[in-house]
């Protein structure tokens, strides 16, 4: 009989021989990476590219174009005074078509030296802004409009600075050859001069016909002059109120378009930065991967030369000469180290039975449903089925106001919504950005208002997803105000 007997199982691992060290740098060691890397579209394709990626970021051709066809509102100053709404607007359509000219007027009804154009797109806001703006403009010292009364002003157009620079990329963007065939300015400044040569010569009539008149009213009797006088007043004062709205609507309307344009800057910085953000997070994890990949391939080395070490070693094993060097306490008491092992072992099987009867009622629970769950699912899926899909159906569906309560939004509205905007803007549910936008969107919901007036606010962050937004969030609301009103929640 052979007297050789394996080696005790506490016997010490076999050290690395040799004086390998990982490959890598150490991960603890590096920084956080610093690049230049390109920023990509906000609202485009949620695929972001690395520093060391050649791939440009994909072009998005509709909001080029929806650039292209904004509508843009400009402030007009510098109208002389006697200077009719119609010379305006014919100024204005010889540098580009417009959709509409409000004159602003003061609370007596007198028309004042500065208004409001819509024109309808950058391109014609900038083809005016180059012609007739005293600043900026082809004219050297810009254009003074002939008035009764000698005047200084010059005629000025001014956009917002975020309107100025989505005029200045829409004319990046223009096709050479379609600006081939327009009007140069230079013919511009000549047909504008044209009108003005115009302009003059009927002030000049006006101004004549107006001393006839004072000649001849001096001569007509007193009883006429009260009779005109009171039709003349009666018509003004219905002129007045109907100015005066227009006014307002139109001072109304700048400011919108002015805080519409800077929370769109607002918003297109905030996603500069998680753009940023992401950028450093994705090359952080692909460091931390590729130092991983060199740390396992480093253990498995490791392991291999252990193994060949452990070879080595048995297969010079002296099972005598070991008994007699007693190092081992399975070859100074056996009885001793095999007691020890039956303790231990035993304890391994213990474990291995609780964790098998663990799983066991695990199993048989999740196979006994709870009283009740099978009816209330099924409530639950017939209201799902009954609110419509159609956003339009959807949108006309009445809610039941009465169940959002200020409970139902902080508890599953207000999360939901922050959720859905974090999906669709790519950052976190407590970024600045998008806790922003959800106050608005909440606001929105508990005051009851339109889900239209929702989509037409977001379009300018969103853009196209806008509609799809607000109906995955107003589908949530209605689910959540009928299952309260049904009790099924």
């Amino acid at each position: 009989m052979s007297s050789y007997e394996p080696p005790p199982l506490d016997s010490p691992s076999v050290q690395n021989s040799g004086n390998r060290r990982p490959r890598g740098p150490k991960y603890a060691d590096r920084g956080m990476p610093h690049h230049g890397a390109p920023l990509l579209n906000p609202f485009g394709s949620p695929m972001l590219s690395g520093p060391d990626s050649k791939e440009q970021p994909p072009v998005n051709f509709n909001a080029k174009r929806q650039s292209e066809n904004r509508p843009i509102v400009a402030f007009i100053s510098g109208i002389a005074e006697g200077v009719s709404d119609i010379w305006v607007e014919k100024l204005l359509k010889t540098c580009g078509d417009i959709n509409s000219w409000r004159r602003v007027c003061s609370a007596d009804g007198n028309p004042q030296g500065f208004g409001f154009c819509e024109f309808k797109s950058p391109n014609d806001a900038a083809s005016a802004i180059r012609v007739l703006s005293s600043t900026d403009g082809r004219k050297e010292g810009g254009w003074s409009l002939p008035s009764i009364k000698p005047t200084q002003q010059k005629l000025m157009i001014q956009v917002d600075f975020s309107v100025k620079e989505l005029i200045d990329e829409c004319q990046e963007m223009t096709n050479p050859a379609a600006s081939a065939k327009c009007a140069t300015d230079d013919e511009l400044v000549q047909s504008v001069e044209g009108i003005i040569r115009e302009l003059e010569a009927a002030v000049i009539e006006t101004s004549q016909t107006d001393e006839t008149k004072d000649e001849g009213g001096a001569e007509n009797d007193d009883g006429a002059d009260n009779t005109n006088e009171h039709a003349a007043v009666n018509a003004e004062s219905g002129d007045d109120d109907g100015e005066k709205v227009v006014s307002l609507e139109l001072e109304e309307e700048w400011e919108k378009e002015r805080a519409r344009s800077k929370r769109h800057k607002r918003y297109i910085l905030a996603a500069e930065e998680r753009e940023q953000q992401t950028i450093a997070k994705q090359n952080e994890r692909g460091d931390r991967i590729k130092w991983n990949a060199m740390r396992d391939l480093d253990e498995a080395e490791e392991k291999q030369h252990q193994r060949d070490d452990m070879s080595v070693m048995l297969s010079k094993w002296d099972d005598v000469q070991q008994a007699q060097m007693g190092e081992h306490s399975y070859y100074r008491d056996r009885q001793r180290w095999w007691r020890h092992r039956k303790a231990e072992r035993a304890r391994e099987m213990e474990l291995d039975d609780a964790d098998r009867r663990q799983q066991e009622r695990e199993a048989c629970a999740s196979e006994k449903p709870a009283s009740g769950t099978t009816e209330r699912r099924d409530l639950i899926e017939a209201l799902i089925k009954e609110i419509p899909s159609d956003p339009k159906a959807l949108f006309e569906w009445p809610v039941k106001w009465e169940q959002v309560n200020d409970a139902l939004i902080k508890s599953k509205i207000d999360p939901a919504v922050r959720k859905r905007l974090a999906e669709y803007l790519g950052g976190e549910g407590d970024d600045s950005s998008v806790s922003e936008l959800s106050d608005y969107v909440v606001t929105h919901i508990r005051e009851h208002k339109p889900p239209q007036e929702l989509i037409d606010e977001l379009e300018m962050v969103l853009v196209e997803e806008a509609p799809t937004f607000v109906a995955r969030i107003w589908r949530f609301v209605v689910y959540e105000s009928e299952a309260h009103a049904r009790n099924v929640t």
